[in-house]
């Protein structure tokens, strides 16, 4: 193929990048004409906090003049004649107003010849009150000075060795103040001023803008302007409008030393900044001419190279989205046509390797979601409803078990190449996770749906025949229903998501309709959850306990541990909930070592209170007893606990022990020889051998309340009570019966020559206190 080269056209943008690089000359003046005016703002800031400084000099001047006074022998000595004499020296014509001496009592004496009562004042609050070593007040008009001027009080304690006596103060005017501030030369339109905290003007050269007046009476800031300077060593500035439209700059420094004060320098924003912004717009206006000249002498050429250009951006953009069926324009003359055709072979191969799952050729999760969008766009063109469907094999575990990893392999592949036959092109069909897929199913009608989906089902539940082993597929299914102008991809997959798990949770081999009672569920659930995270850390969780009887002695020989959770939200969840949540979270781990290290520690006091040989059992999950360290951390709760091992027995649930066999009998092995029971839950309700537990390293086999409650109703249950009993004892190990509710299930018991029982007919499960009271009782 004859293609122009691009470096040809490339030649002729030469002298329009000329001026390009002229523009980009030009605006990296104005940027570093831009720096100018923070460097000017800097400099006033500068400007700002040398003034503050100076202020903040002042005022710990005058707090050491306080200091001295306050430490003379004579003020020390509180002689009120003397102090009259002495203190009149040291006030400073010009700065002071006058000095005050008060006693801790408020009573006090002014130079100026009154007697006056400080006790309501703030710095007698601070001081006296409070305990400060020295205060700075805040403008106030005293009833002891003018009545039209504010003044403020420098205070400082009197104190000899441990004891405060009473106080000197350092009056001002806050004439002097207004002064300090007029004294700042600012150019021709500066003034300086102090505010505080709460926005009240503390000095102004205009003195009449001191007297009960705010910030917001002099600057039009808003509360978030406001609230800067409330910061401790706060620094800045504003730009703001006066009152007149004038455009001003305020620069701000808290003052160091005052009490929450800052300092205020407001200027004209054309005094600092006028000159900088006319050269600016003169910069400006020259840039933007040159730019309007060379944009329209380069619009044609620009205008012809860039089209091709743009579309192949389009393109990559459309597939950026994830809508692979786009394709680049590979006719284009040049590099940017061969481009085109390198980037449509790399699309193919893009969808192959990142979209498909390699063994089953189908969509991955990421191609499917990719395409979902763009599907559901051009299906709701012709379709009014759609559904989305997540199916998911039950015990899948199983069909590995028998038939291998290749087999379970195969058994994928072939359920894909069933649903691939099952939808027709404009649908939807990919890989899930693992052992599920996912759908989108198209109709005219809800009823159309509905029945393609029961049908969906049914030829998922098919037989599959897999190296000589044939397998009826039970499949669990989740199915959302949608308007096409209602979707929203992400609820959507969340929706079907969401019914697979209820279904899969009522047991599997059925599909689930998507509603919404079914996700206020889930967020309970979820509620529960988070909750249950934080019940260990609020004290929510309390143990039970149920004492274990030996029917021959009718005495208490030890306690089965059980759970309780008591929430403010749930109340009392159920131990059966809370078992579900903790194992389904990972939260079981932690909870089982709380649950073993408090029935322990509860067992060790009713050791110490003279109950010596009492042993507790405690319950373990399939999850907890599954963890490389559950040995070690079983050892550990034994020594914090400092419990004789003989007396912990650990409850493993009949199906718990028949799976990951040789492991798990290695673990009991090494907790049988640490001294520890082992007990077999549940005993019966299993699918394993009786004779398989001849191996088993276990003390005791519990015999399940669901035998126990059948005695008088079902003879089975008789044979498969009588049956386990006689093999317990004929391999020593003994047996407890659970659910024991009356004494005619005692008496059969007995005689079958059952050890222990457990149930209602003893007591619910109560707390230790109850537990105690049944000792008593029973020993």
């Amino acid at each position: 193929m004859n293609t122009k080269s691009i470096r040809t056209q490339m030649l002729i943008y030469l002298l329009v990048g000329l001026f390009a690089l002229f523009g980009i000359l030009m605006f990296v003046i104005d940027k570093e004409l831009n720096k100018l005016p923070e460097n000017m703002k800097l400099q006033y800031q500068e400007i700002t906090t040398a003034r503050a400084n100076e202020v903040s000099k002042e005022l710990e001047k005058f707090v050491q003049e306080t200091k001295l006074v306050s430490q003379s022998p004579v003020i020390q000595s509180m002689d009120l004649e003397k102090i009259k004499d002495y203190l009149p020296h040291f006030v400073i014509e010009g700065q002071h107003r006058n000095m005050t001496f008060a006693t801790l009592d408020g009573a006090g004496w002014t130079t100026l010849g009154a007697y006056i009562d400080i006790s309501e004042q703030e710095q007698y609050q601070k001081i006296i009150v409070e305990g400060y070593p020295y205060w700075i007040s805040q403008p106030f008009i005293s009833p002891y000075a003018d009545k039209d001027m504010p003044i403020v009080i420098i205070s400082h304690e009197v104190r000899k060795e441990e004891d405060v006596l009473g106080l000197v103060n350092i009056v001002i005017s806050n004439r002097f103040l207004n002064n300090v501030t007029g004294n700042i030369n600012l150019g021709n339109s500066g003034v300086a001023w102090i505010v505080n905290k709460d926005g009240k003007v503390v000095a102004h050269p205009d003195a009449s803008n001191t007297v009960n007046s705010h910030i917001s009476d002099l600057l039009p800031i808003i509360d978030s302007d406001f609230q800067i300077f409330r910061k401790d060593n706060s620094i800045g500035w504003l730009e703001h409008k006066s009152k007149e439209g004038e455009d001003l700059l305020t620069f701000y420094k808290s003052i160091e030393g005052s009490p929450g004060w800052a300092l205020m320098l407001t200027i004209n924003t054309e005094e600092v900044l006028g000159e900088i912004s006319n050269a600016r717009l003169k910069i400006i206006l020259s840039l933007i001419f040159g730019i309007l000249l060379m944009s329209g002498f380069a619009f044609y050429y620009a205008n012809s190279i860039s089209k091709p250009i743009l579309e192949l951006k389009n393109v990559f953009e459309e597939a950026e989205t994830g809508d692979l069926e786009v394709a680049a324009d590979e006719t284009v003359k040049n590099e940017i046509g061969a481009a085109a055709k390198s980037f449509n072979k790399m699309l193919r191969q893009i969808k192959k390797l990142t979209y498909h799952d390699p063994l089953t050729n189908l969509y991955n999760l990421n191609g499917f979601l990719l395409e979902l969008p763009h599907k559901t766009k051009r299906l709701k063109e012709k379709y009014p409803v759609m559904a989305l469907a997540v199916i998911s094999i039950d015990d899948f575990t199983r069909i590995n078990s028998i038939s291998g990893y290749k087999g379970g392999n195969e058994v994928l592949q072939k359920l894909a190449n069933q649903l691939l036959q099952f939808v027709d092109q404009e649908e939807g069909i990919g890989r899930y996770f693992g052992d599920e897929f996912i759908l989108l199913l198209k109709g005219r009608t809800n009823e159309e749906l509905e029945e393609r989906i029961r049908l969906l089902w049914k030829q998922c539940s098919t037989e599959i025949l897999i190296k000589e082993n044939e397998f009826r597929l039970k499949v669990s299914m989740g199915v959302t229903i949608a308007s096409s102008t209602e979707i929203i991809v992400d609820e959507f997959l969340n929706q079907a998501n969401i019914a697979k798990l209820q279904a899969k949770k009522d047991g599997g081999n059925r599909y689930q309709y998507y509603d919404s009672k079914i996700n206020v569920a889930f967020q309970i659930e979820q509620k529960i959850e988070n909750a249950l995270y934080y019940a260990i850390e609020k004290n929510e969780l309390y143990l039970a306990f149920q004492p274990i009887v030996d029917l021959k002695t009718n005495a208490i020989k030890g306690t089965e541990a059980l759970i309780r959770w008591n929430n403010k939200e749930f109340g009392t969840v159920s131990p059966l909930k809370l078992i579900e949540v903790a194992e389904k979270s990972g939260l079981i781990i932690d909870i089982g070592k709380w649950v073993l290290k408090e029935a322990l520690t509860q067992n060790k006091k009713w050791q110490q209170l003279g109950y010596s040989t009492m042993f507790v059992s405690v319950n373990i999950s399939a999850i907890q007893f599954e963890q490389p360290n559950f040995v070690d951390m079983v050892k550990n709760v034994l020594e914090e606990t400092n419990l004789d091992p003989q007396f912990l027995e650990l409850e493993i649930t009949e199906s718990n022990a028949m799976s990951m066999v040789e492991e798990k009998l290695a673990k009991m092995r090494k907790l049988k020889d640490m001294g520890i029971r082992i007990a077999i839950d549940d005993f019966g309700t299993g699918y394993s051998s009786l004779a398989y537990f001849t191996r088993l390293p276990i003390n005791t086999l519990k015999i399940d309340r669901s035998f126990v409650n059948e005695i008088y109703k079902d003879d089975n249950a008789k044979t498969i009570i009588t049956t386990i009993i006689n093999m317990a004892r004929s391999i020593n190990i003994t047996t407890t019966a659970e659910g024991v509710e009356n004494l005619d299930q005692v008496k059969f018991l007995e005689e079958k020559g059952c050890d222990k029982i457990q149930g209602y007919l003893i007591s619910r499960p109560v707390d230790p206190e109850q537990i105690e009271v049944l000792f008593k009782m029973l020993r």
